[in-house]
């Protein structure tokens, strides 16, 4: 068995392909000695004499390298061993490393030479380039391009505008002044004008006259008077404006009056643009309309939001057009939104990532809302910008939230005292959250009784019994870690699958419904492999996000569920899946193996695995997963391109066929 370290070494192996890599040059990635280095690799050298196929290669002069058989060996070996692109997307200094190489495209005069920087990354040419081919879909968005000539090294081409808008959204982050300081250089500033200094001048002179700046409002425009400062001192400007701004003399003046300040504190004279481009922001960032954007125009939005929302037919759900509050809230927010646009003035989001990772679903909605308008035909939105109009949406589903019950079974042993008992407990707790809809005893369940239940809540141990929908085995007298427990489970239930079912129009294909369970990253084409090895694969796959408890629970189950009858479909599929669900969320991995498995004494020929990990939290989408998988068995001629099959886009399309 590889240590981590001896892991990272084989990662960065695989990914030189062909090419001897130094043990010094592993010693730079590791952060190690050049001896430690050597004594790992006669581990790892130790370790593959065991492993048929797979041999590690040195030569005096150049390094290590590692030779397969073949290519279906080298595959097995990297997926067996989570070897997959790790040293790309699993280090911690990627990030670190497009930050250094953007600060050298974005402020330094000097050329940079592509093995240059190699070196001073202490990467390879590949590692690199893909870095690059990273950077380049970056900056696109932008119109930034990056160029290569001999002699001259690589650069960024683009107007000057476009770069400080990509440095503006790109840098910024969601750690304001430690960002600001760490990756736009703020240490060229006069030390009498710090951040904070800047802050000051800003808020006094705005308040002057009256400019009532947001949190992140300021943030954005001070990043941005701090960016403006360090470029002109750099010697890079913006170019003239189109816009006539003679209708902003307020916001001019401010502007002129922050710039004055600055010079007097750092003796750099700005240019008239420099005013214009901070005018801009001033204007865009109050709640004034712009000279086009009257009464008519606010009316115009407004039914063009109401027009987008009956066309994907989620008013049929939410009856978001009934919400004043939203619809005014979004109306307001939309008009000065276009106003930033027009004049390119993009606003950064400090909490994008966290609302695209914990909202994804209401993310998702906004941005589909906000495509189908024609309002915003004509201009390109931003995930910061669709990040913000996001929240007025998760402010009405929090108001939806509070009005909507969930109807839940309450379950005991015997005793109408006791069943009495959890009632009034469950009430006194959720009050108006849910609606039991009835108390029985364990003999006396059956499916009528599941009919329209969002949950069961049972006093009696149902882990022998399987439900497409969550059930919480409490006390009696339900103690507050139970109670915590369901208020989590019932937030959740809103987020994910309550929104899920929300948006049909939104999510149209059944294609994107099965990619919510599917991933490239639990999914794996085999040479060969025992069932048991197999078997570990996937559920590491599918331990990633969940809990530490995770594997055990879920291997414990697997084997309870096996007891019960064989998870063989047919002679080629095989569907493990646990008695109970363990997973936080619903996914599924896959394992394509070429030559046929021994699963159990009565089947030997499986070669598709299917292994499922329900959701505690419910599984009521997973009937889609299931009936595809059923579909499967009937259909040989799916079956053989299957096995054909060697990458993900291939099976989730063949899947899809069905």
């Amino acid at each position: 068995m590889f240590s981590n370290k001896e892991k990272k070494i084989l990662q960065i192996l695989v990914e030189e392909k062909e090419n001897f890599v130094t043990s010094k040059k592993l010693a730079a990635h590791l952060s190690c000695s050049d001896r430690t280095i050597r004594n790992h690799l006669k581990c790892i050298s130790t370790e593959l004499e065991f492993i048929e196929g797979v041999n590690l290669c040195s030569k005096q002069g150049h390094g290590y390298k590692l030779l397969f058989r073949d290519q279906n060996k080298k595959q097995s070996f990297i997926q067996m061993y989570d070897l997959v692109n790790h040293t790309i997307q699993n280090d911690s200094d990627v990030e670190e490393r497009y930050t250094v190489i953007l600060n050298k495209l974005l402020f330094e005069h000097e050329s940079i030479l592509f093995d240059d920087l190699a070196d001073e990354l202490y990467v390879s040419r590949s590692t690199l380039s893909h870095d690059f081919k990273i950077i380049r879909k970056m900056l696109d968005e932008y119109n930034l391009k990056i160029e290569s000539r001999a002699n001259k090294g690589v650069f960024i081409l683009g107007k000057e505008s476009d770069k400080r808008r990509f440095i503006m959204n790109y840098f910024l982050g969601s750690q304001f002044l430690k960002t600001v300081q760490r990756h736009i250089k703020m240490d060229v500033l006069d030390q009498n004008l710090n951040l904070e200094s800047l802050t000051r001048i800003v808020l006094e002179e705005c308040r002057e006259d009256n400019l009532k700046l947001s949190d992140f409002v300021l943030q954005n425009l001070v990043v941005h008077i701090a960016l403006a400062i360090q470029r002109v001192k750099s010697g890079f400007s913006v170019p003239a404006i189109g816009t006539r701004l003679e209708k902003y003399s307020c916001e001019r003046l401010v502007a002129t009056r922050i710039l004055k300040r600055v010079k007097e504190i750092i003796g750099i004279a700005f240019p008239d643009q420099e005013i214009d481009y901070i005018t801009l922001h001033l204007i865009s960032k109050r709640q004034m309309l712009h000279e086009n954007f009257h009464v008519d125009n606010r009316e115009f939005i407004k039914q063009d939001l109401l027009n987008s929302l009956s066309s994907l037919k989620i008013d049929d759900i939410y009856h978001f057009s009934s919400d004043f509050r939203l619809i005014e809230g979004v109306v307001t927010h939309l008009l000065t939104l276009k106003v930033r646009l027009l004049n390119e003035m993009g606003l950064s989001n400090p909490l994008l990532q966290e609302i695209k990772s914990q909202y994804e679903d209401v993310f998702y909605l906004t941005e589909k809302i906000l495509n189908n308008m024609i309002f915003f035909s004509d201009v390109k939105l931003t995930d910061d910008e669709v990040a913000y109009v996001s929240l007025h949406f998760m402010a009405a589903l929090e108001r939806y939230k509070e009005n909507t019950k969930f109807n839940v079974l309450a379950i005991c042993a015997t005793g109408f005292g006791a069943a009495q008992m959890l009632k009034n407990r469950l009430e006194t707790e959720f009050n108006h959250r849910i609606h039991v809809v009835d108390v029985v005893g364990f003999y006396e369940l059956t499916k009528d009784k599941l009919e329209n239940i969002d949950f069961i809540v049972s006093a009696v141990d149902l882990s022998n019994l399987f439900f497409s929908i969550p059930v919480f085995k409490v006390s009696v007298f339900l103690k507050p870690n139970e109670v915590e427990e369901i208020k989590h489970a019932m937030d959740h239930m809103i987020q994910r699958n309550k929104s899920y079912h929300s948006y049909p129009a939104v999510r149209k294909s059944s294609e994107e419904k099965l990619e919510l369970f599917f991933s490239e990253s639990r999914f794996f084409v085999l040479k060969m492999g025992k069932r048991a090895d197999i078997e570990q694969l996937l559920i590491d796959s599918l331990a990633v996000d969940e809990t530490i408890q995770f594997k055990k629970d879920f291997l414990n189950f697997l084997r309870d569920r096996e007891k019960l009858s064989s998870v063989v479909f047919s002679d080629k599929i095989a569907v493990p899946h646990p008695i109970q669900a363990v997973g936080k969320q619903a996914k599924v991995a896959v394992a394509i193996c070429k030559e046929e498995v021994e699963w159990d004494n009565v089947s030997n020929r499986v070669q598709i695995i299917f292994m499922i990990s329900p959701s505690v939290y419910g599984n009521e989408e997973l009937k889609l997963v299931t009936e595809k998988i059923i579909t499967l068995t009937e259909k040989n001629e799916i079956q053989r391109e299957l096995l054909h099959c060697e990458d993900f886009v291939t099976f989730i399309t063949l899947l899809e066929s069905l």
